[in-house]
């Protein structure tokens, strides 16, 4: 695993790349364990991703595919937008940040997130990866994908988002990481602090780790 700079010898940030569930939108405990159990997976430890993959039938593939599409769809509708991301958002656009978002989910589900929360104009967002580009995080690929198509070295990207998936897909790309704690998260710090550069508890904190960042690559 490549290990992030420090902030010392650091790039300039010129991309952010953020997950969807949890991190621009509010937590929605309930979701996970509500997929498992649609799909008949009670241990913990398996990737639900990886578990229908390797169902030995494309019909129960299919059937498990649908019971999760079921799970995201009620999740869609109780989706609430997290405090400073529409102060987020318009600072990115207005200073001309790279915008992209990486989530295992869908598409629906973010089409309907960005288009019902964040205001036009602040919406943008150069690539959308979703669980249909493989392998997903926590593989770095979906990031590093984004870095090459925006010609930018992986260290010029910040990765936001609240799972160990999203810390562990952005320290092995060579990102910034960036942890949006909860209560549900508190593990990641205790346990696995070296793989977050920033902890935050609000969106609108990235403001000030961008201009600190970018102050300190000038030297």
């Amino acid at each position: 695993m490549s290990k992030v700079p420090g902030i010392k010898h650091m790039r300039s940030i010129k991309a952010l790349v953020f997950d969807m569930d949890g991190t621009l939108c509010l937590p929605q405990p309930w979701m996970f364990p509500a997929m498992r159990k649609a799909i008949g997976l009670e241990e913990k430890s398996i990737d639900i991703l990886k578990f229908i993959d390797d169902m030995p039938t494309e019909v129960q593939r299919v059937k498990a595919r649908e019971g999760i599409h079921d799970v995201e769809e009620q999740a869609m509708m109780e989706m609430e937008p997290q405090p400073g991301l529409v102060e987020l958002m318009g600072y990115l656009t207005t200073h001309a940040y790279s915008k992209s978002i990486c989530t295992r989910n869908v598409i629906t589900p973010v089409n309907y997130f960005v288009s019902k929360f964040i205001p036009v104009g602040f919406n943008l967002f150069d690539y959308i990866m979703t669980r249909d580009f493989r392998p997903t995080k926590p593989f770095p690929d979906p990031l590093l994908y984004i870095s090459k198509e925006l010609s930018i070295d992986a260290s010029e990207m910040m990765m936001i988002g609240d799972s160990m998936d999203d810390m562990r897909s952005g320290r092995s790309a060579g990102c910034v990481t960036v942890l949006l704690k909860n209560h549900v998260n508190g593990h990641i710090m205790t346990d696995h602090k070296e793989f977050v550069d920033y902890p935050i508890d609000n969106l609108s904190e990235i403001i000030d780790i961008l201009e600190k960042i970018n102050r300190e690559s000038k030297k």
